[in-house]
């Protein structure tokens, strides 16, 4: 912004004060509208600063604490969720869940999610919304990369297959096994993406297996991880994303060895 001071003929005077005067009161304005317009500038950086931050999920992990690792034993409890093939290729799948109880996310209940097999869950109520086929993982904090649509809460999120035998279970609880952060009994849902491993040429050799517990009382989200594949997330992502992209919250992005096996990481809702 300039502000230059300018005095015309019929501004000069040979009264010296009230020449001096004229320029003091020029150069207050220049200062007060270059004050303005740093005003208007900082707010629009804040703006853009905290767009994330509409609504902040807080996270924890089982590595620095505050998110304790309690793998939910789910034999004898789950029931087996068929994925179908919505993508291009037959390893891009999913499936809608219809839920015993909503779960809130991003403060909006949902009945239903899309169970991805590329690792992802979608707060969404139909395929035609989110049909899970998404391979392709984003930072969540890169707004200019983040799906349109639902929320999502990313498991595990990148170009997933399912080894031979490998497939994806759900159960309901009405007392969680796994304590909740708020220290009270509650009921949840547990998803489980077991048998899985990153699209390549070569086989792991080992699967992931994890596993996503959503409290239907505290909104809180807890995912474990039992196992890792030999990509050691290196390219998937881990977090959530909401409000039709204007908050999210990332625990580890294309991070190698940040996702650990035998480890977990919670999202507190902020309520």
């Amino acid at each position: 912004m300039a502000c230059e001071l300018h005095i015309s003929a019929d501004d000069r005077s040979d009264d010296p004060a009230m020449s001096f005067d004229r320029r003091t009161l020029t150069l207050q304005l220049c200062g007060l509208m270059f004050a303005v317009a740093m005003a208007v500038g900082l707010q629009a950086r804040e703006k853009l600063a905290t767009v994330d931050q509409a609504y902040p999920y807080r996270v924890a992990d089982s590595v620095r604490g505050g998110c304790g690792f309690d793998y939910i034993d789910l034999d004898g409890h789950a029931s087996p969720l068929p994925l179908a093939i919505t993508g291009d290729d037959a390893d891009d799948t999913g499936a809608l869940l219809t839920l015993r109880e909503p779960f809130e996310l991003y403060q909006r209940p949902s009945p239903s999610l899309v169970v991805s097999g590329n690792g992802y869950l979608a707060a969404v109520d139909a395929l035609a919304a989110d049909d899970g086929s998404d391979f392709a993982n984003a930072c969540p904090e890169d707004v200019g990369r983040r799906p349109p649509g639902g929320s999502r809460i990313l498991v595990y999120h990148d170009d997933l297959r399912a080894r031979p035998g490998g497939g994806v279970r759900h159960a309901w609880f009405p007392s969680c096994p796994r304590a909740s952060d708020s220290g009270e009994p509650e009921p949840c849902t547990v998803i489980e993406w077991n048998g899985y491993e990153r699209v390549s040429p070569l086989p792991s050799s080992r699967p992931l297996q994890a596993q996503a517990v959503l409290y239907h009382r505290s909104h809180e989200i807890a995912l474990q991880y039992a196992s890792v594949d030999d990509s050691h997330a290196a390219s998937a992502t881990i977090g959530v994303m909401g409000l039709e992209g204007r908050a999210a919250r990332s625990a580890s992005c294309n991070l190698e060895q940040r996702t650990l096996a035998r480890s977990s990481v919670c999202f507190f809702d902020p309520r």
